[in-house]
């Protein structure tokens, strides 16, 4: 038996289920939890899904974005499913998912991120890092199921699939993702809102807040390496959010000859965020973000550490 099999029965078994959407959450991890969301409760299942910060902008347009919750009752779940999250931590309840994984065992991770903790504690893992996206799981998850991919569900897992890929632009890009995108648009999805709200719908905050990292970008002619930073005071003089910082990293990594992309992001509570970007064959970013006890993928990773950005040291 398949994982998508064995994850089709579990859901057809139970009726409370709770997803999980991982922290700083991206186009990814939001649209494929949504997309599964609107499939499960088109089964009738009591379903909540969750995510410990709140949704980017950007992505509120989706059908159903509105009803993620940023917490939930411990509650008698029967099942429960992170997606695009290998990392236990980054969860924002791993007490609580540690707990249920220990004592239902039934805890199911899909996931394309490299393995690590939270494949330890899964009791399903269905996990493919040849994928560009998680909605290329989601997809045959829905289909097992027996429900129609109709319009919503087709808008969200394209809109996984094109942030993921860049747009389609980045090395992950595959001709199976290609198919599915196509079969999507044929079942409804709608790329040109998709494109409206990712690409087109910058704030005047947040260009402004992007100017500030463009601005002070510094190339390392030695290392070929790219690097700049936004401080928590950028984000209170442009009156942006700090949502506004998605992006913006993607953007500078357009730069020819650049083996990486570094930004420095200083959020509230002393935290800096450090977003990792490459489209070069041969670097594996995720090997420098799991040193520093963050994840993700070779060709883009992050992590995190405690701090305050004091100042731009510029190493050219």
């Amino acid at each position: 038996m398949n994982e998508t099999q064995r994850i089709s029965d579990l859901i057809n078994a139970y009726s409370n289920i709770l997803l999980i959407i991982h922290q700083f959450p991206d186009g990814d991890t939001i649209a494929s939890s949504l997309a599964l969301y609107i499939a499960l409760k088109k089964l009738a299942k009591n379903v909540t899904i969750a995510c410990n910060d709140s949704v980017p902008e950007p992505f509120l347009f989706l059908p159903k974005a509105r009803e993620i919750k940023r917490d939930f009752l411990q509650g008698d779940w029967d099942l429960i499913i992170v997606l695009d999250c290998g990392d236990l931590r980054r969860t924002g309840y791993s007490d609580r998912i540690k707990a249920f994984a220990g004592r239902k065992k039934r805890l199911i991770n899909i996931d394309h991120h490299p393995r690590n903790d939270l494949h330890k504690i899964a009791n399903i893992n269905f996990f493919d890092e040849s994928v560009a996206a998680v909605a290329e799981l989601v997809e045959p998850i829905i289909t097992m199921l027996g429900v129609e991919i109709e319009k919503e569900i087709a808008t969200c897992l394209l809109t996984a699939i094109y942030t993921d890929t860049g747009g389609f632009m980045h090395s992950n890009t595959t001709p199976e993702t290609l198919s599915l995108a196509s079969k999507l648009l044929s079942r409804g999805a709608r790329l040109k809102l998709i494109i409206q709200n990712i690409n087109n719908a910058r704030t005047l905050p947040s260009l402004k807040l992007w100017g500030k990292a463009l601005e002070r970008i510094v190339y390392n002619s030695k290392y070929e390496i790219v690097y700049s930073i936004i401080t928590q005071k950028d984000i209170l003089e442009c009156d942006a959010k700090s949502s506004d910082v998605a992006g913006v990293v993607n953007l500078i990594n357009n730069i020819p000859n650049a083996n990486a992309v570094i930004l420095f992001c200083e959020y509230q509570g002393n935290e800096i965020r450090v977003s990792l970007r490459t489209e070069k064959k041969g670097v594996d970013l995720s090997r420098l973000a799991n040193f520093f006890g963050g994840g993700g993928h070779k060709k883009a990773a992050g992590f995190n550490f405690q701090g305050k950005i004091s100042r731009l040291v510029d190493l050219r």
